[in-house]
């Protein structure tokens, strides 16, 4: 115990570190040996927020700070909680240098809709015309954008850059933002001043999939693969399920240049509270990549799981009980306008009904009144023709068989 703390002790005064290059990523590791289970180890910002997740593996905390530039300079602290208590177990300033610099960068990026990469272009020197241009091979160059002073940016559609490249040449800084990331994005990028290369940048991308990939049924195996676009030196990647705030190791394998199949599978049966895995890239024993991928199942048997590469936040019970709430919600709302509509349809139906049997009752009632018309008695004129030409009916006439019949019951001729 008084080792553990003589080390707390010891991590806990501020280190000051050589400044990190603009527009680099940045890991940060904070190491404690026999943490319990109860405990939870992260990293926090003195001031503002890291928009990074920290990942607990092996007793350490990790959180990687991606295209660090003057926002993420600050002091970051290491922090362990357990028994209510709040220990700071490490603190680290970070600064971040003025300009770029011509040294070569490495970055990983995980290939999601989420993923996003900055490349920074700040220099000392003043250029006519800057541009970044991109190299899947050694000797191939196309450019991407252009610009020149007091003009705004030419766009090459091969790479559509995102809202926070720069527009137009302001003599300091030159940004294109490439949002999302795809696979094949994987290559090497230069940030031209005139005919001189200022600086380089090098993307290295990572998938992550599952089999079958319409999803799998509860306690069902899907396969699990994650793929990296190409190696430059000897990485490791590693497949962790993720628990609570942790990550636990299952399977892992050396990747190097002589690797033709640059990927890792891990064969897993899925049950509820194994639906949270990260694919996670190291350098010996720095990590600098992650791309997670969770599956949600749902409660009816009939459906599929969805699967996605994007990082999930709740816990697994909490995403059951959401789409189950969510199912039940639906179920009671298209039950209510299935009633609704049925009352209405009802309704009309029946209105249409007495519209129809009141015009009816009218129409006979009138029939009825016309055929009960009787003359009880009739006189008549003779005719000069006689009273037998009079009473023959004409030929001519026509008589509607849906006239009324008149009976006369005495006739007078005179």
């Amino acid at each position: 115990m008084d080792t553990i703390i003589f080390l707390i002790i010891k991590l806990s005064i501020g280190l000051c570190y050589e400044p990190v290059q603009r527009g680099s990523d940045m890991t940060l590791q904070c190491d404690v040996p026999n943490i319990s289970k109860f405990s939870k180890l992260l990293w926090i910002k003195e001031k503002g927020q890291t928009s990074n997740t920290t990942i607990v593996y092996n007793n350490s905390a990790y959180i990687i700070l991606h295209n660090v530039d003057d926002n993420s300079e600050g002091i970051y602290f290491c922090i362990l909680q357990e028994d209510g208590s709040i220990t700071t177990v490490i603190n680290r300033t970070l600064s971040v240098t003025q300009y770029s610099e011509s040294k070569k960068l490495t970055i990983y990026r995980p290939s999601s809709s989420h993923s996003d990469l900055l490349l920074i272009c700040k220099y000392k020197n003043k250029y006519h015309r800057l541009m970044w241009t991109l190299g899947s091979r050694p000797n191939s160059k196309a450019v991407l954008i252009a610009v020149e002073e007091g003009r705004e940016v030419q766009v090459n559609e091969q790479i559509k850059p995102g809202e926070k490249t720069s527009t137009t040449y302001d003599s300091q800084m030159f940004i294109l933002h490439i949002s999302p990331v795809k696979f094949n994005y994987s290559g090497t990028y230069r940030c031209i001043g005139d005919e001189n290369t200022y600086t380089t940048t090098i993307l290295r991308t990572v998938r992550v999939s599952a089999e079958p990939p319409g999803g799998v049924l509860r306690n069902q195996s899907v396969v699990l693969t994650c793929e990296v676009s190409d190696v430059s030196d000897s990485v490791k990647l590693v497949w962790l399920r993720i628990q609570g705030n942790r990550a636990v190791l299952v399977k892992t394998q050396m990747l190097n240049k002589k690797n033709k199949n640059k990927l890792l599978t891990v064969n897993v049966r899925l049950r509820s509270d194994l639906l949270h895995w990260q694919c996670a890239v190291f350098t010996e024993n720095t990590l600098i990549a992650v791309a997670p991928i969770t599956i949600s199942f749902v409660s009816s048997a009939t459906n599929a799981p969805r699967i996605s590469t994007e990082t999930s936040t709740s816990s697994n019970q909490e995403d059951t009980e959401t789409q189950d709430s969510h199912r039940q919600t639906v179920i009671l709302v298209a039950c209510a306008v299935t009633i609704i509509l049925l009352i209405l349809l009802g309704l009309l139906v029946f209105k249409c009904r007495r519209k129809t049997s009141t015009g009816q009752d009218t129409v006979l009632d009138s029939r009825k009144e016309d055929e009960e018309l009787h003359y009880a008695s009739v006189t008549v004129a003779r005719s000069s023709q006689g009273a037998e030409s009079w009473l023959k009916p004409n030929a001519k006439s026509k008589v509607s068989d849906n006239s009324s019949t008149v009976i006369y019951s005495h006739i007078k001729i005179q």
